[in-house]
């Protein structure tokens, strides 16, 4: 079994994340820590599979060639292997955090996992996770520091705390790196 992340983007400015941008820097207080704020449509894809090439082959012409995660029109994409998250979490000296939101009773997954059996006939795929990822360019002192920040501006617990994430029906994942 392999796991491999796809994250769909827009090619297009995303208002959603600038929006969020603009609210985390004037209402969190976070104009000069908050560098930049994307955000993607994120799946993790369980294939019934050994050769991490071909996986990652797969996941790529499972993004081209259906309609279920990109349209190629307005959206960008990437496939990486889902084998170690935390990578290095400075770019250009600053940091970068990713956080991963998902639902709590979010199905969306097994809808996505049997439309790619039973329409496409991909019948590797054993699993699919659906959740957004947002992807934080913070200035910090250190890494602790710039988890710390993340978390605080991903988890709603006042309407000056938290932007991101409900913790009522929602679950977050914060990893360091991208």
């Amino acid at each position: 079994m392999i796991s491999v992340e796809l994250t769909v983007s827009l090619k297009i400015p995303d208002v959603t994340a600038l929006t969020a941008a603009n609210a985390i820097r004037r209402r969190l207080g976070y104009a000069d820590t908050l560098l930049a704020l994307e955000r993607a449509d994120y799946y993790r894809l369980d294939l019934d599979l050994d050769d991490p090439e071909e996986a990652l082959s797969l996941a790529r012409e499972m993004a081209e060639n259906t309609n279920i995660f990109v349209n190629p029109n307005k959206h960008r994409y990437e496939v990486r292997l889902a084998d170690g998250r935390d990578g290095n979490p400075k770019r250009d000296g600053k940091y970068v955090v990713s956080v991963l939101i998902r639902n709590s009773d979010d199905t969306s997954g097994e809808t996505i996992r049997a439309a790619l059996h039973d329409r496409h006939h991909y019948d590797a795929v054993q699993s699919v996770e659906a959740g957004t990822l947002w992807r934080m360019h913070l200035d910090a002192e250190s890494p602790e520091a710039a988890r710390e920040m993340a978390e605080d501006i991903t988890v709603t617990r006042s309407q000056d705390r938290g932007v991101l994430m409900n913790p009522h029906f929602q679950e977050y994942e914060i990893w360091m790196g991208e």
